[in-house]
């Protein structure tokens, strides 16, 4: 069994900024944000398959220096899914036969599926630590890699962990790391441009979040040298906390400010993940199997991505 993390992503607009110098110049007429934002998943879904088809290749890079990853599809670009891996080149000593010392180059690699179906907007990575030793690199890699894509059509994406309410309640309920309890609870939504999100969330947040083309926060605070009544069995506080660390995710959906002295803000799921199990043989299937194989896994695979979404 392959284990994998989901995530959601959303997209945002990037601002236009006013043009500089003369204004008699001749300049190229800037992209609408606007425009492209009303087209945000036709013009990703463009981006796949241009790379798929080899028109224009994606070239995957981690933010923090110059290192590439390597893909490679393991199915074809179709019904807005992309199925590929990403490999992480690694270079080691071996000793061979001889007793001697070589250096060799290997590019262990994670199966990542990206779903842009119309309401999905789902990825999921496999949690591979032979390829990558913690799943964020593969989320910062590709959050990376397509902001830098989407940059010239004035689009920005954000890909957020789900999590699990467990997590949420671990931290509420421990009594003996947090004795006086907790002072103040910070809620934070992204960009919500998700239409199973919005709805999950309710038509006041959204409201609010529209009118000021903006992203959402709010803040609980207890009485003065009062905690907070953080109670799991309380149906409108379990409902919230469900929905926040499950359905939106992020990685810091959640933020719990402990009272006492030297207490810390807990950054709630931040290590935290909501995952799921397939069979390794499917994505065998998608590359050699016949082709009614083919299809039946590919049709795995898309329940696979919806899992979760009602």
């Amino acid at each position: 069994m392959s284990t994998f993390v989901y995530y959601n992503y959303q997209f945002s607009k990037i601002a236009r900024q006013p043009v500089q110098g003369n204004l008699f110049e001749n300049t190229q007429h800037s992209v609408d944000p606007e425009e492209s934002f009303a087209h945000k998943q036709e013009i990703l879904s463009e981006i796949l398959s241009a790379d798929y088809h080899e028109k224009r290749r994606i070239v995957f890079k981690n933010p923090k220096g110059d290192k590439i990853h390597l893909h490679h599809y393991l199915a074809p670009f179709t019904s807005d899914m992309a199925v590929m891996k990403i490999s992480n080149r690694r270079v080691r000593t071996a000793e061979t036969i001889n007793f001697e010392e070589e250096l060799r180059e290997e590019y262990p690699a994670c199966i990542v599926v990206i779903d842009n179906r119309p309401g999905i907007q789902r990825i999921v990575v496999e949690k591979r630590d032979q390829a990558f030793s913690n799943v964020k690199q593969v989320q910062k890699v590709l959050q990376s890699t397509l902001r830098h894509l989407l940059r010239p059509y004035g689009l920005s994406i954000s890909i957020d962990q789900l999590h699990t309410r467990t997590a949420f309640w671990k931290v509420a309920n421990d009594v003996r790391q947090y004795p006086l309890g907790f002072r103040r609870i910070r809620f934070h939504l992204p960009h919500l441009n998700l239409e199973r999100l919005k709805k999950v969330m309710g038509r006041y947040l959204v409201e609010a979040r529209e009118s000021f083309d903006s992203d959402l926060s709010w803040i609980l605070n207890a009485e003065e040298g009062g905690k907070l009544n953080l109670d799991e069995n309380d149906q409108r506080q379990s409902a919230l906390i469900n929905v926040l660390m499950e359905d939106v995710g992020g990685d810091s959906v959640i933020t719990l400010h402990p009272n006492g002295k030297g207490q810390k803000p807990v950054f709630v799921g931040r290590d935290n993940y909501r995952l799921g199990e397939m069979e390794e043989s499917t994505f065998d299937k998608l590359e050699e199997g016949a082709l009614i194989e083919r299809e039946k896994a590919m049709n795995e695979i898309k329940m696979f991505t919806k899992r979760f979404i009602e």
